[in-house]
This record gives C-alpha cells, structure tokens and sequence, in this order.
C-alpha cells in the first residue's frame, strides 16, 4: 500500500487510524489484513478515519434492544461523512440474565 496523502485535517491532530492502517510495515499489513478477512475491501483504509461505535445491544436486554437500529444508522452516518465505521460491543450493567 503507498504511502497515504497528508490532508488539511492532518495538520490538526493525526489520526491515530492512519497510524494502524497506512503503515507501509508489517503492523499496517497486519491490521488490513484483520479487517480485509471480514469482508471489508481496500477502499475502507484509504486514509478515512476509523470512527468506533460502542453499542450495548443484546437479546438478552429488553431496555437496549433499540440500541440495534440506532447502531446502524450511526454507521449509515460516518460512512455519508467519509469515515469507516467500525462496531464494537459492551456489556449493559442492567443486563437481567
């Protein structure tokens, strides 16, 4: 993978994705390659910024069922703006089972 292009947003604080991503080494191959084995192509890690979503969502917890569909319109949202939205899960402490 080339080296990726500085944007104006670089000068303000470095995105510590493309720190994971845009290493030409063995660590950025690594994290591609992790991602790329979901499902997620090339395109994802041309420079965008990686923007996590903690979600609490369970079938096991009635309260935070709606938790699902806000999720996704979230990731709907980063992906308009230009960003790779990446989905990750925690526990609810209300959890009754």
């Amino acid at each position: 993978m080339a080296a990726l292009e500085p944007t104006p947003a670089d000068s303000e604080a470095p995105l510590r994705s493309r720190a994971w991503f845009g290493d030409g080494g063995k660590n950025g191959f690594i994290s591609r390659h992790h991602l790329r084995a979901t499902g997620r192509g090339g395109h994802n890690f041309d420079g965008r910024p990686v923007i996590g979503i903690c979600n609490t969502f369970s079938e096991l917890t009635p309260c935070n069922g709606h938790l699902q569909l806000i999720a996704d319109a979230v990731k709907r949202g980063v992906l308009q703006a230009g960003g790779f939205p990446l989905e990750f899960p925690a526990m609810s402490l209300g959890e009754p089972f």
